[in-house]
C-alpha cells in the first residue's frame, strides 16, 4: 500500500494509506481511542525496538486488534534526539508492517512520547 505522510516538525509524523479519511487522524492523534495493545520501547536500541515492533504488530494482527499505542519517548535522554520516534514512520510504512496498517499519528504535545496506530480490519 502507498502511504501519504505529514511531517508535523517536532511534533512527529502522521501517515495514512490511500483511501483513508484524514479527518479520523485527529482522534487518533489525541489518543481518544482506547488502545487494544501497548508497546513500550523506552530504553531499547533501534534494533531491539524494531524487533519488538515486528513481534507486537504480528501478535496484534493475529488477535484482530485495531488500535496500538507505541510509547517511544520524546528523545530527551538520547544524545542524538528522538531516535525511535524518528525511525518509526519508516518502519510502519515498509513491509511487513505496511500491509496491516491503515494510519498512524504522532501524539499531540501532551502525549508526545507516543504514536497511535490504526490497524486494518482483518479480512474474512
Amino acid at each position: 500500500p502507498e502511504f501519504s505522510l505529514d511531517d508535523r516538525g517536532p511534533a512527529g509524523v502522521d501517515g495514512w494509506a490511500s483511501g483513508f479519511d484524514r479527518r479520523r487522524l485527529r482522534a487518533l492523534r489525541r489518543g481518544e481511542i482506547e488502545p487494544d495493545v501497548e508497546l513500550d520501547l523506552h530504553g531499547l536500541t533501534r534494533a531491539a525496538a524494531r524487533w519488538d515492533l515486528r513481534e507486537t504488530r504480528a501478535a496484534a494482527v493475529a488477535e484482530s486488534a485495531r488500535y496500538v499505542v507505541i510509547v517511544h519517548g520524546r528523545g530527551h535522554r538520547s544524545e542524538s534526539g528522538p531516535v525511535l520516534r524518528d525511525a518509526l514512520p519508516g518502519w510502519l510504512t515498509e513491509e511487513p508492517h505496511a500491509a496491516s496498517i491503515l494510519a498512524f499519528a504522532a501524539g499531540e504535545a501532551q502525549r508526545g512520547g507516543a504514536t497511535y496506530v490504526l490497524l486494518r480490519r482483518p479480512r474474512p
